[in-house]
């Protein structure tokens, strides 16, 4: 072979045997690169999967710890109702025992003066009438009379006997009626102390769940400063959540905001099966003129000392604060355009974006000095209020009256 040829060779196998070995070199680079990138992503994937299932037992904890609160609120109103029903007993209940106490008062005090004349007349003996300065018809009709006072004074002594034993009745009545209301402001302490747990999990479970809360009531405030009435304001929560809604639907994001009630259970078809929203007298009718010869845009119920609010019907949670006359005022949007209002609240349990089911707590009544707390409740549609008494199931408030 001459030097030219082995030269040749040289130029092209060299530069093959050593370019197998780099790109064998670059391939398992390349390998190994895949590998960890592979790891990573199954490593996230993993971690995903982990927050899923997270979360997934959150929204099962939190659904559970809602049909607790249903339930524990359900309970919390029937104490309620039949406190209310007892102390209206027990009201009549006073005012009979004072009538009879009266009566049998009254009826003593002619028995005795009946009496005295009899015991008067007895002290006479037959002797001594004869010689009595009197004529003998006025003798003969005092004889008469001692006579005729005998069943007198015997029936008088039964209504006396029957008076009493009347009044004992009555007293022991009431004090079974009281030691029955011992036993439901008993039974609803329990509920209450219930209660107060269940909000505390919820409340927990939740801050756990919600980073947005406090961007949104900070946007609640601004919409509150600039709303110049109720329609406004609630037109403008409206326009509010479906620009959130928009923005949520472009982002992919699925938020509590996006959720709405379940078609299903549209408020539509649930008219005259709503649930009162607190247990009390019903104090003020829609439509009727107010003291300050406004029209009456929802109702007034007057409701026991630190009584169970619930919410009406299930749906969003869109305002929750003071607003403008109304107090702390809790909004919820039902979907159809409707929206419940319950103002005159001294605590409100839910908090902006949170879903509530119909029956859950939204909060309590005060306990004010001079009188009872007052809860008024608005029904809207489109914005307008409407009469909110034909949607509520029969009342577990009385009507006034």
């Amino acid at each position: 072979m001459t030097p030219f040829r082995v030269l040749f060779a040289l130029l092209v196998v060299v530069p093959m045997v050593f370019g197998g070995f780099g790109y064998q070199a670059l391939a398992e680079a390349d390998k190994s690169k895949l590998e960890k990138v592979e790891r990573a992503i199954d490593a996230k994937r993993k971690q995903q999967d982990a927050l899923n299932k997270k979360s997934a037992s959150l929204e099962s904890d939190l659904k559970r710890l809602k049909e607790d609160s249903v339930q524990a609120a359900s309970a919390i109103q029937d104490h309620e109702t039949s406190i209310l029903d007892l102390e209206d007993r027990l009201k009549v209940l006073g005012t009979a025992e004072r009538e009879k106490a009266d009566n049998l008062k009254a009826r003593r005090g002619q028995f005795v003066n009946v009496l005295m004349a009899v015991q008067k007349m007895a002290r006479f003996p037959t002797e001594a009438m004869i010689a009595a300065p009197m004529s003998p018809s006025e003798t003969v009709r005092g004889a008469i009379l001692l006579r005729a006072a005998v069943p007198e004074i015997e029936a008088r002594t039964l209504g006396l006997r029957r008076d009493i034993e009347e009044l004992a009745v009555a007293r022991k009545l009431t004090n079974e009626k009281r030691q029955q209301r011992a036993t439901e402001l008993a039974g609803l302490a329990r509920q209450q102390k219930k209660m107060d747990s269940l909000l505390k999990q919820k409340a927990k479970l939740k801050s756990r769940t919600d980073r947005d809360s406090k961007a949104v009531e900070r946007r609640m405030k601004a919409l509150v400063r600039e709303a110049k009435s109720m329609r406004d304001l609630i037109a403008r929560l409206d326009a509010d959540r479906r620009k959130r809604a928009k923005q949520t639907k472009k982002n992919s994001k699925t938020t509590t905001v996006k959720r709405m009630p379940n078609p299903a259970r549209d408020i539509s078809r649930s008219r005259g099966k709503l649930p009162y929203p607190a247990v009390g007298r019903l104090v003020g009718k829609y439509g009727q003129t107010t003291e300050t010869g406004l029209t009456r845009k929802g109702i007034t119920i007057e409701t026991r000392a630190n009584a169970q609010v619930v919410a009406p019907y299930d749906g969003l949670v869109v305002f929750a604060g003071a607003f403008k006359g109304y107090g702390q005022l809790l909004i919820i949007e039902h979907g159809e355009g409707y929206h419940s209002l319950l103002a005159g609240l001294a605590r409100i349990d839910n908090t902006i974006g949170q879903q509530v089911l119909s029956g859950e707590p939204a909060g309590i009544m005060g306990s004010p000095k001079k009188s009872p707390p007052i809860l008024y409740v608005e029904l809207r549609r489109n914005g307008q209020p409407i009469n909110p008494l034909p949607w509520l199931a029969a009342r577990k408030s009385k009507v006034n009256g």
